[in-house]
């Protein structure tokens, strides 16, 4: 995998709103064109998006929002269903005055976008799907709830903790620029200096349980433009499967990803932020 190091900037705006009386932290790349929201996958934070963020910021503005249980957000004990998440996203993108919104997800942050989609369409003027979980199997989510609980949790030092990220098997397709990115939101600080994982672990077992929500209804209720990105090495979404998301949408196309895993985001941050672009231009030229 190729990366472009001009296109790497890590000075995105921080902010937080209190929706509800939960606090969720939001990175703004200062942009002032269309907007774009980007979701990240079960376990991620914001951050993984910074490639994206710094390219397109000629263009257009984007936030990356860290989803509640996940990063510098709250961690409620709430029951982290997809409709719940995107409840979130529907108050921020109220609270913020958001409209005429492109929505982009990895994993989870899919369905997350679809359901924020169904239920404000208004405020949505596209989607790009990243290797979409909405198929993953139960063996696949047994698979992964085994890593994050065996997982160590608390490591005395940061190099300790950055090491075992980036030795993570769903992180071999990584570029040292895009794991240093992913890793600026991995890990807080413990009041005894320690470093821990940034998302609860009660919160994501919750929310890989609820990846099986039967979302037909909020995909038929959505007639925006739609790109569903397809990883070629993907262990969550099959060709067939990826074809059949396609069909569900009344406006979709399908475009495959090679030499990619599941985390298209950083096997090919160069490959999407071009996709991104030329969608939005042709989104908002039309």
């Amino acid at each position: 995998m190729t990366d472009d190091p001009l296109h790497i900037d890590p000075n995105w705006k921080s902010a937080t709103v209190d929706l509800d009386g939960v606090k969720i932290r939001y990175l703004d790349n200062g942009g002032t064109g269309p907007v774009l929201i980007c979701l990240h996958g079960t376990s991620m934070t914001a951050h993984a998006w910074g490639h994206l963020g710094s390219t397109l910021k000629d263009q257009f503005r984007v936030i990356a929002v860290d989803m509640r249980g996940h990063g510098a957000s709250d961690r409620p004990n709430t029951t982290y269903t997809i409709a719940e998440l995107a409840g979130d996203i529907a108050r921020l993108a109220e609270s913020l005055d958001l409209k005429g919104i492109t929505l982009m997800g990895s994993s989870v942050g899919n369905q997350v976008a679809v359901s924020f989609a169904a239920s404000n369409p208004d405020r949505v003027a596209g989607m790009i799907l990243s290797d979409p979980s909405f198929f993953v199997s139960d063996a696949e989510i047994v698979k992964y709830l085994r890593s994050h609980h065996t997982r160590r949790r608390n490591y005395p030092t940061r190099a300790e903790a950055e090491a075992f990220a980036r030795a993570l098997p769903q992180r071999a397709g990584l570029s040292d620029q895009m794991h240093g990115l992913a890793m600026q939101g991995d890990f807080r600080q413990e009041d005894d200096g320690s470093w821990s994982w940034a998302y609860d672990l009660l919160a994501i077992t919750k929310l890989f349980f609820n990846l099986s929500t039967d979302q037909s209804g909020d995909i038929s209720a959505i007639h925006v433009p739609v790109l569903v990105l397809n990883a070629d090495r993907s262990n969550v979404l099959s060709g067939n499967q990826a074809e059949e998301l396609t069909r569900a949408f009344s406006n979709a196309r399908l475009e495959v990803v090679s030499n990619s895993n599941h985390t298209i985001w950083g096997d090919q941050p160069v490959l999407l932020a071009n996709t991104a672009r030329a969608f939005l231009r042709d989104l908002h030229s039309a």
